[in-house]
């Protein structure tokens, strides 16, 4: 009878520790990872956001069931993607968030955090020619923020995205900073109160609305 248990205890050891141990890798790669994303401001240099996208790519091929690695590598693109240099090379790194997106959006469907991240992705698709393309993408910006706020009213990012783009949009077309204030200052409001399902969870936008905030005093 000790034998057999013993014989057990080491088969459950056996199909345990690898995982136990995949597990560990994953958390201290995507630690790593986010550490340097944190790290990151306006100034830093394209290569090097490149870079932290790579390394969350590394991390999603390993990863194949994690929808996180994808999410961040998109947003990672997204950033890429209002900083490159001309339209084409802007709509280059959209089109990789956009795999992100519906790679992690297979993983976990009506995900609140992908919701936000496919109003970003538009929003920067805006961006690069807002008078020829605010028909196409704004639409699908507004729908993205809509869906994240029924799937989690909680979450302060989609107040967030709408704030800002608010802020940065003329008055005459709805925008403006009275109008972007009381988004902005329910954003603030809900990062009062929110937290982030685990260390890993997406938690940015606090800092972006900061500056923003300061106009509504």
């Amino acid at each position: 009878m000790k034998t057999l248990i013993v014989s057990l205890v080491a088969a459950l050891m056996g199909v345990v520790s690898p995982v136990m141990a995949q597990s560990e890798q994953y958390t201290q790669a995507m630690t790593a990872a986010l550490n340097t994303l944190k790290g990151q401001n306006m100034k830093t240099p394209p290569a090097e956001m490149l870079a932290a996208a790579n390394g969350f790519e590394r991390i999603a091929s390993v990863e194949t069931k994690e929808w996180l690695p994808r999410y961040y590598a998109g947003l990672e693109y997204v950033f890429l993607g209002f900083m490159g240099k001309d339209a084409a090379e802007k709509d280059a790194y959209l089109d990789k968030a956009d795999a992100h997106l519906k790679a992690a959006d297979a993983i976990s469907p009506d995900n609140d955090e992908l919701a936000v991240l496919r109003a970003y992705i538009a929003q920067a698709r805006m961006v690069v020619d807002p008078m020829a393309r605010w028909q196409q993408y704004g639409p699908q910006f507004q729908a993205g923020i809509e869906k994240a706020k029924s799937l989690n009213p909680d979450n302060p990012r989609p107040y967030v995205l709408e704030g800002s783009s608010l802020m940065y949009t003329p008055e005459q077309f709805g925008g403006g900073t009275a109008t972007a204030c009381p988004v902005l200052k329910k954003a603030a409001e809900k990062f009062a109160t929110f937290k982030p399902k685990s260390d890993l969870s997406p938690n940015w936008g606090q800092a972006q609305i900061a500056p923003m905030l300061e106009k509504c005093k």
